[in-house]
């Protein structure tokens, strides 16, 4: 290729040449010029054969080019336009002055313009044709040529009395302005593909255009005729020029690309010997593998194709990774490959796969080859497989540390585990626990059936058992029917710790009371359970086993089959709260809930709805508080079935006051659990409870907890969003001002109330900062367009203040309390007449 400093140069001479036939093609306007000065066909005829030979041997330069993919963007087009120059002005210069003269030079310059101009088609709609086109323009020209020469007296009339005709003046005119556009198009694809062939073509067709148009203003043999022919010739010469240096390039990276080509091979000559030295140790019993520089596999020995199965034609070519296990992860690769581009070798142990898929171990070292300069040219792996000395380690682990029975962890490894466990329960303020657990009556199976029988059940035992921890848990068999469960990271308080252990001591016993299929018959089984928290290092190993130890023999004295904490006192309060969880299951099935219902009323005094309200009457404890079992329900998931319950009997009750003039216009309050809410199908679950009971939607009111919109903010607007436009119901934040996020989320969020908090209003005639901040929340939320509803309003002084403040709604025991459906209608009869009596 050109350089740039080359083509400035060459571009700045021909624009030299240009100018000069300019000024020689002016002189003829000077007074007294003379038309001709040099009448000489010989140098004419020279300087055309000169330019038909220039231009045949760029085409066929540009040809040759276009085979290598190098050349201009059009080296086809430009070839066709060239040949079909080069065979009519070849023609032209053999010529004597006259009509074929002229005819010919015409016809040079407009076959040869409409040519160049064809640089402006799509390559893509003539691709196919494109390698046809010089042998079509050739082909063309010879016909020109040859009509020219057969029928002189049926050409066009070119000149007369020395002057040329119109139609001579068209053609090359015309000729002209195909050349400039072709050199503009040339010019465009210079500035897109960046190549100097196009901007050189470029130029050689502007010179050809303003040669071809300065023909109207020439005569045969004056100053302007010579003008134009000097500049022709330049336009070729810049062609010659171009192909040239292009051709000079192409030599240039030949000879570099032979000079490469001779020091590989050289260099290859030399690895060559290198490896034919090493052969000399290659066959040995440890497999080798060499690699080139890509991790290519070059060479294997034969206990390669022992250890892995693969034979040497399977693997040459391929990469290693052909072997891998999959039990190494990107890290160990990684620093793999650090190793050896820092120190030149690597030695580990590898789990690779065989051919037959087996995986298997083997100890490795893996060096890189480098040459002189320092370039890794191979890597060498030598290795060797260790299946039989790690199977003889990990028996020799396993009987140092396992259960040969049950493959469990034996008090050895159990103790390890423990002193690990007690360090981290110190270092992360976490309490953890042991779970010691017997099985009654194994000593009867034992006897019974035998031992192999016993052997069955422990070995079912340690799987139940393995199956209900987490893996980071440890499940031990200290000796004979004796296990002991270690958990981990159990909780940060000791009361929630407590209660979750509990409920995995409570699985494990239901799981190990399951029948056994044992011998071809059923064995039922129990275990006595003890359990002992600890917390940090406090205490040694070997007395949290001993305290578990003895919460166990506890639980088997009492009766067997149960679960014992150490601690008297927190066993107490496990008890008591597994008891009531099992009796809010029970409360469900058996139908135990009730709805009660505290009345609402306006800033007028009026009945404007109510809220539902649960209540638990429990067979032998009476009623139960909502304080007691709500969060017991939320932790055990129970609040989603009770949640439905709610809901489902909330619109019952609607539908009821529906058709009763006195309650019809009551909006109803349900109170909505964050877990609840946070179903994926919440919204369609109530759309669904809507129509089965036919209620008017904007009369039921879902009261949410600030819990609920802490998190996804935007996918709980979405869903508040759908309830309030789609379903149509109303929406209340409850227990508002208690949280530190109510301000921030009020403005978002589709709301229509918020319910002031009941500890605000108790000491409300007492302390000025509650008063004033129901007064902030009131003017808050008439700026939001929200209602307000307070909630605890226990007697009439609290209620005046609240009327002289601006609040809209009220609700408390100053009203009524929360009483059933009759209650609450009879209470609505009150109200009702008193407000007649008023009246």
């Amino acid at each position: 290729m050109a350089s740039r400093i080359e083509l400035l140069k060459f571009g700045r001479m021909m624009i030299a040449v240009l100018l000069m036939g300019f000024m020689i093609q002016a002189l003829v306007f000077l007074p007294g010029a003379q038309s001709n000065v040099l009448e000489n066909l010989a140098l004419h005829g020279a300087i055309e054969m000169a330019g038909s030979i220039v231009s045949a041997m760029v085409a066929y330069l540009l040809l040759r080019l276009n085979a290598i993919k190098e050349g201009s963007s059009y080296n086809y087009r430009i070839a066709a336009a060239l040949l079909a120059i080069s065979f009519l002005d070849g023609l032209h210069a053999i010529q004597p002055p006259g009509n074929a003269f002229v005819w010919l030079h015409s016809a040079a310059t407009g076959l040869g313009g409409l040519l160049f101009a064809m640089v402006w088609l799509p390559t893509g709609s003539i691709a196919r044709v494109l390698k046809y086109w010089p042998a079509i323009a050739a082909l063309s020209a010879g016909m020109f040529g040859a009509y020219s020469f057969l029928q002189p007296e049926h050409l066009p009339l070119m000149i007369v009395a020395e002057n040329f005709t119109p139609s001579a003046v068209t053609l090359n005119v015309g000729g002209g302005i195909l050349f400039g556009l072709a050199a503009i198009k040339l010019f465009l694809s210079y500035k897109t593909s960046g190549k100097t062939e196009d901007l050189l073509f470029f130029f050689q067709c502007l010179m050809l255009a303003f040669a071809a148009i300065m023909f109207k203003e020439s005569r045969i043999w004056d100053l302007t005729w010579w003008g134009w022919h000097l500049q022709r010739l330049a336009g070729y010469a810049v062609a010659l020029w171009l192909v040239v240096k292009v051709a000079n390039g192409i030599e240039e990276k030949t000879l570099v690309a032979n000079r490469l080509l001779s020091f590989q091979v050289e260099e290859r000559k030399r690895i060559e010997e290198q490896l034919r030295i090493a052969a000399t140790t290659f066959e040995t019993h440890e497999g080798i593998m060499i690699t080139d520089a890509y991790a290519n596999i070059i060479r294997v020995n034969n206990a390669f194709e022992t250890i892995t199965g693969y034979r040497a034609e399977e693997v040459l070519g391929k990469n290693p990774r052909m072997l891998s296990s999959g039990r190494h992860d990107k890290a160990f690769f990684a620093s793999m490959w650090k190793g050896l581009r820092n120190d030149g070798v690597w030695s580990g142990e590898v789990w690779d796969r065989n051919k037959a898929g087996g995986v298997y171990p083997k100890d490795v070292t893996i060096t890189a080859v480098k040459d002189e300069t320092g370039k890794t040219t191979q890597y060498v792996s030598i290795f060797s497989d260790i299946s039989e000395r790690k199977k003889a380690e990990e028996e020799i682990f396993n009987l140092a540390f396992y259960d040969a029975l049950t493959q469990l962890p034996n008090r050895r490894l159990l103790r390890d585990r423990l002193n690990t466990a007690l360090a981290a329960s110190q270092r992360e303020k976490k309490f953890g626990a042991l779970i010691f657990l017997d099985l009654d009556n194994f000593k009867t199976l034992n006897d019974t059936m035998g031992h192999d029988a016993g052997d069955a059940l422990l070995i079912e035992v340690a799987r139940r058992l393995s199956s209900v921890v987490r893996e980071i848990d440890t499940v031990a068999r200290l000796g004979g029917d004796e296990f002991v469960v270690l958990i981990v990271n159990a909780h940060s308080n000791e009361e929630e710790a407590a209660q979750h252990i509990a409920h995995l001591a409570e699985k494990i016993r239901t799981v190990l009371t399951m029948p056994y299929p044992i011998m071809g018959g059923t064995h039922f089984s129990s275990p006595s359970i003890g359990v002992c928290l600890f917390h940090g290092t406090n205490e040694p190993v070997e007395e949290l086993i001993k305290r578990a130890d003895m919460a166990m023999y506890q639980a088997k004295s009492s009766g067997r089959n149960r679960v014992q904490f150490f601690d008297p006192v927190m066993q107490q309060a496990v008890a008591c709260r597994i008891a009531l969880e099992s009796d809010l299951r029970q409360a469900l099935v058996e139908q135990q809930f009730q709805l009660h219902y505290q009345v609402q009323m306006d800033k007028e005094v009026r009945p404007v709805g109510a809220e539902a309200l649960i209540r638990w009457v429990h067979p032998a404890r009476g009623m139960v508080s909502p304080a007691e079992f709500i969060p017991i329900a939320e932790e055990t998931a129970l609040i989603l079935e009770i949640g439905k319950w709610v809901l489902e009997t909330a619109c019952q009750q609607l539908e009821k006051w529906s058709h009763d003039p006195l309650t019809q216009h009551l909006v109803l309050a349900v109170n909505i659990s964050a877990q609840q809410f946070k179903q994926e199908h919440f919204v369609e679950t109530v759309a669904g409870i809507i129509g089965r009971f036919s209620i008017v939607p904007s009369q039921l009111k879902l009261e949410l907890t600030e819990g609920v919109v802490l998190g996804d903010v935007d996918s709980v607007i979405e869903k508040m969003l759908a309830i309030r436009h789609v379903l149509g119901l109303t929406l209340s934040l409850d227990d508002f001002g208690t949280g530190y996020s109510s301000l921030s989320y009020l403005k978002r969020l589709p709301l229509d109330q918020i319910k002031i908090d009941q500890s605000f209003i108790r000491d409300l005639t007492t302390d000025p900062n509650d008063a004033m901040m129901i007064k902030t929340i009131i003017d808050m939320a008439e700026n939001f367009g929200l209602n307000v509803i307070a909630e605890g309003v226990e007697n009439e002084h609290q209620l005046q203040h609240l009327q002289e403040i601006g609040c809209m709604a009220y609700q408390g025991y100053y009203f009524s309390k929360p009483v059933p459906a009759e209650q609450f209608y009879a209470l609505m009869k009150k109200f009702v007449g008193e407000a007649g009596q008023l009246n």
